[in-house]
């Protein structure tokens, strides 16, 4: 009988650990029932010392599983009472053993209902027994112990309770156990600003336990995720994991993953998503009697309310002193708690309260909210951090204190720009930018209610500079990785090569093989720790340094920095002789003329399209540049030099090919960048010339574009390879590639262009420093972007800037072959001349019969660092 009713123990405890309380429930009562009809006279010490051990295993068990099916204290807690008194009639040299069963399941119950004081009391108790305990209760004690130390802000307890849980459960072979542990270390991390090292745990901790399907595992992997500015990743991850949570006896981790999800969702600008999600974990927690986590859920919902009106997008409410008071009502109850997976109820409460009496135009009651905030800011997350120094920033806008304002804009900005610092991977460090959107958001609203051009200009690049700059990025040293990639390119090369109809199937199937291996290499990417040595802080640029050197130029160049608020796109000129502002219209004008133009062109240059087709689309591409000329260009009144600085929609103008910039430099990209040096005629350069296939004239073009460049790499055929060119990128001081490419719109890094051996990602040259290069994307749309969320644009060419690119000239809509290799030659000539890419652009489409929708991307030249 015993080997049957342990092994069903067993059973029934790994089920509970597995988050299947339903399953496990039915098992421990039918332990007990069958121990209930034992005669207790017929056994011998060592069985009644086995009795007493099950009875006291199948209390705990079933009371562990009525409290996750049906959220109550009071009656798993009688259970428990029941367990200590079968412990304490147990054979004398078991009791205190069995006692300590029964306090570990105390101590997990407590710890569930918010009581973390005294569930830590239980599992130290329980943990005076160690040398004592079977190994399985002590990893168990340790695991839980070390998760209410998180909770209470002892991260050097839990750090190492979780890795002795991990040593523990490892030598058992108890992998859900060693996972959890593995997963908690994950969050340690998190709270301690180690992003990249939770995810390495976290991803350690799938790898333990692979089979684990109940989505326990993806709480914290989604919440530093959102930590990370991973927003879409974050949200995806939560809600599968709520939908392994819609079953009795996962509620407690729903509610969870609810609020997480909430978090994500605001900053998706998904309001009623959002309060939606923090809605049902309110009612959760306050249904199961946990008013600190109900407490923090509630400020989320309050968030979610005044996001929208905040942004402008929902009317101030009549009732906003009110939500101010409910605010700090949730923020004063969640004073007495302690943190909720980092999150801190009382600090966020009182910025959501002072933010809705800003609304309410109270000012003073705003200030008082923030004059008294709870201690260890400091220790809270990012966003929180930033979170304050954006109602920091409101406030003394609102109180006419502008450089107050300002100070605090730069502090939140600051905080920023340090943690990306830690980060090791492009995807990371642009993503973490989401963070400061709403700050950078006050800082642009302000300056525009002074009207004055320079404030406007600053507060736009301030923001700019520090989302664009360049984070601590390492170098990839991961072979697991490179060799994903590659197996990547190789699976596209294959699928690219079928060409017979019937391979329909299979090309699909070797496509969606390549995006699950991309998308491991991508993950792996977000565990990267930054490198911040050599790396140098990207500073906002100032309109009186930008005017100063226009005015030393002499050449009557114009800076134009674009920006769109409330649907109007206004921009910042700024000349030798001072700076205005420009209100240019819609936004919607711009955005339609700009997918007209990109429509036309495709069907001007596809020579399958019969020729009065594209005769009509030639002039119906005439007519949209020329509106786009009027509408962008005509008003900046530039006559020679033109810098434009900008994100969507301007980002994606063909610039050089509008009626008055014909001939003239233009200069494109998304800040204005220190750090470009000036261009240095006869200066001697490396050129690498490759072509990829497909490109009809490809051959041809490199070959005469070799020609110009003494002692230049050639390189066609088979030897134009991924490998080849990507070492070219570090080596050679002008690359130039006449390749077809690929924007990724879903996920820009991967971006790419055709080599012989498959695509070039943009996410393989994460971290290859291409400094001062120039490189020429000579084929169609490879120069394409994508805004992320926080507002960065990603591609290819942005890329190539982060990594330390002087220029990059590239085609932001459909180019022809043809027109590619009339123009390029000519290109080079004048680059071999003048190092000047943009001097050399204009020159070379000058005559072109076309228009071409070839860009420089690059920045002002001489802003010192």
């Amino acid at each position: 009988m015993w080997p049957e009713l342990e092994d069903e123990l067993s059973a029934a405890r790994e089920l509970t650990s597995r988050s299947r309380p339903g399953d496990a429930l039915p098992r421990f009562r039918a332990v007990l029932d069958r121990l209930s009809t034992v005669d207790l006279a017929d056994l011998d010490p060592p069985d009644r010392e086995r009795w007493s051990e099950g009875m006291v295993r199948g209390l705990v068990g079933e009371a562990v599983a009525v409290h996750a099916i049906e959220d109550t204290l009071d009656k798993p807690l009688a259970l428990l009472e029941d367990g200590d008194a079968r412990a304490g009639s147990a054979p004398p040299q078991a009791r205190q053993v069995f006692a300590a069963v029964v306090d570990g399941a105390r101590g997990l119950l407590l710890q569930r209902a918010g009581r973390l004081h005294e569930a830590t009391a239980a599992f130290d108790r329980v943990l005076a027994l160690a040398d004592r305990l079977p190994v399985r209760d002590r990893a168990t004690a340790l695991l839980n112990r070390g998760a209410a130390a998180i909770e209470v802000g002892r991260l050097d307890r839990a750090l190492a309770d979780f890795d002795a849980c991990h040593e523990l459960a490892m030598g058992a072979d108890l992998a859900s156990t060693a996972s959890l542990a593995l997963h908690n270390t994950g969050f340690v991390r998190y709270a301690l600003g180690d992003l990249p090292g939770a995810l390495r745990a976290m991803a350690a901790a799938r790898a333990v336990d692979p089979e684990r399907s109940d989505g326990v595992l993806d709480i914290g992997r989604g919440a530093v995720l959102y930590e990370a500015g991973l927003l879409e990743d974050a949200e995806q991850v939560l809600t599968q994991a709520i939908s392994r949570m819609v079953v009795p006896g996962r509620a407690h981790h729903r509610a969870e993953a609810e609020y997480f999800r909430a978090r994500c969702l605001l900053a998706l600008h998904r309001w009623e998503e959002a309060r939606a999600s923090a809605a049902f974990a309110r009612r959760y927690y306050v249904g199961v009697g946990h008013p600190q986590r109900a407490a923090i859920a509630r400020v989320t919902e309050l968030e979610a309310i005044l996001l929208p009106v905040r942004r402008g997008e929902a009317p101030v409410p009549a009732d906003a002193r009110r939500r101010a008071e409910q605010a700090v009502e949730a923020a004063e109850a969640g004073d007495e708690v302690d943190p909720l997976l980092g999150q801190r109820p009382g600090l966020t409460g009182r910025f959501v309260a002072a933010q809705w009496y800003l609304l309410a135009d109270d000012v003073a009651a705003a200030r008082a909210v923030l004059d008294d905030l709870p201690a260890r800011i400091d220790e809270a997350p990012l966003s929180t951090r930033i979170q304050r120094q954006t109602v920091l920033a409101q406030i003394a806008f609102a109180s006419g204190d502008r450089a107050a304002g300002v100070d605090a804009v730069t502090a939140g900005l600051g905080l920023l720009a340090d943690h990306r610092m830690g980060l090791g991977s492009l995807e990371s460090v642009t993503a973490a930018a989401v963070h400061g959107v709403d700050l950078q958001w006050t800082d642009v609203r302000a300056a525009l209610a002074t009207g004055r051009p320079d404030e406007i200009f600053e507060a736009v690049e301030r923001g700019r500079a520090t989302f664009a700059g360049m984070g601590g990025t390492a170098a990839p040293d991961e072979p697991a990785v490179g060799a994903l990639v590659t197996e990547a390119r190789g699976l596209v090369a294959r699928a690219r090569g079928l060409g017979a109809k019937e391979a329909v199937a299979e090309r699909a199937q070797l496509f969606e093989r390549s995006r699950r291996l991309l998308a491991v290499a991508r993950e792996r990417a977000w565990h990267r720790t930054g490198a911040e040595e050599g790396v140098v802080k990207q500073r906002a640029a100032r309109a009186e340094e930008v005017r100063a050197l226009l005015a030393a130029r002499g050449d009557g160049a114009v800076l134009a920095d674009f920006l769109v608020v409330d649907g109007v796109l206004r921009c910042v000129r700024i000349d030798a002789h001072g700076a205005r502002l420009l209100e240019l219209g819609p936004l919607s004008d711009v955005t339609e003329r700009i997918a007209r133009t990109r429509a036309d062109l495709g069907v001007c240059v596809n020579d399958l399209v019969p020729p009065a087709l594209r005769a009509a689309a030639r002039r119906s591409l005439d007519r949209n540049l020329a509106a786009l000329d009027a509408l962008l260009a005509t008003p900046l009144e530039a006559a020679a030099s033109l810098y434009v600085a900008g994100r969507d929609p301007v980002i994606g103008v063909p610039w050089t090919a509008l009626p008055s910039r014909r001939g003239l430099r233009t200069t494109l990209r998304t800040y204005v960048a220190h750090g470009r040096t000036p261009a240095r005629p006869g200066a001697r350069h490396r050129l690498l010339a490759a072509h990829g296939p497909g490109v009809t004239l490809g051959a041809s073009e490199v070959l005469a574009v070799g020609r110009t460049w003494p002692g230049a790499t050639v390189l066609t055929g088979a030897t134009a390879t991924a490998d080849a060119v990507r070492t070219a990128l570090a080596t050679h001081d002008v690359v130039h590639l006449a390749t077809h490419g690929r924007h990724d719109a879903d996920n820009p890094l991967f971006a790419s262009i055709d080599l012989a051996d498959g695509p070039l990602f943009a996410h393989e040259l994460d971290s290859t420093r291409v400094p001062g290069s120039v490189v020429i994307l000579s084929a169609c749309e490879v120069g394409g972007s994508s805004q992320v969320v926080g507002g960065e644009v990603l591609g290819l060419t942005s890329v190539l800037l982060r990594l330390g690119a002087r220029a990059v000239v590239a085609a932001v809509a459909p180019l022809s072959d043809a027109a590619a290799a009339r123009v390029m030659p000519r290109f080079h000539e004048h680059l071999r001349r003048t190092d000047d890419p943009e001097a050399a652009l204009a020159a070379a489409l000058a005559d072109e019969p076309e228009p071409a929708p070839l860009v420089c991307f690059g920045s002002l030249e001489g802003l010192e660092r």
